[in-house]
């Protein structure tokens, strides 16, 4: 049985899986149904610096348990998900996600790099992650007609104060993950207003 090690003592996957579910729980009641989520150092338990050199396999082991449990719980709870990142290295984690979850969840799954391409030629905020969010949001919008996701319906979670920074005073809530203490995310979740 996987686990996770937590404030000194072991999470298993069914209390993991347990917990992630309560947070999107909550997240279906604030009616949020969308989810951007940071991939270095927030779905990753590592940064890589867009310069991974190994393998989408060997990268894959480092996808914390947290977010195997969470985003499945997302998307079976009809809440949109998206991976927002710096980095240009989009086709690894397309490759990460088939690996971790399966070629159908990975498809349903935009991904925002700095790839070049996307764009998003909007009147929104274009700092920090706010233009990656706005593109995927249109990407899935275009694909379900009767999606509508709108800054008040948006959760981004991430590693960087910054980008948790520009969320909140653009109007969009967003949750700062300590990557030394990725487990309390699901607190911080189930905190939201």
């Amino acid at each position: 049985m996987a686990s996770l090690k937590r404030s000194g003592r072991i999470m298993r996957d069914s209390e993991m899986s347990a917990r992630c579910n309560e947070a999107i729980a909550r997240l279906v009641e604030l009616k949020i149904n969308f989810l951007a989520l940071d991939f270095d150092q927030t779905i990753l338990d590592i940064h890589t610096g867009g310069v991974w050199k190994g393998t989408p396999t060997e990268l894959s082991q480092h996808v914390r348990p947290l977010f195997r449990h969470l985003i499945t719980s997302a998307i079976s709870a009809n809440i949109k998900v998206a991976v927002v990142t710096f980095s240009s290295q989009v086709a690894h984690i397309e490759e990460v996600l088939e690996i971790v979850f399966s070629p159908a969840i990975a498809e349903s799954i935009p991904i925002r790099g700095r790839d070049r391409s996307w764009s998003y030629n909007g009147a929104g905020c274009k700092e920090g992650k706010q233009s990656h969010m706005a593109s995927a949001v249109e990407e899935l919008e275009g694909r379900n007609a009767d999606l509508e996701i709108s800054k008040n319906t948006t959760l981004l979670i991430d590693d960087d104060p910054n980008n948790i920074k520009i969320a909140l005073h653009d109007g969009v809530r967003a949750i700062w993950l300590n990557p030394s203490n990725s487990t309390r995310l699901l607190k911080d979740m189930n905190r939201l207003t």
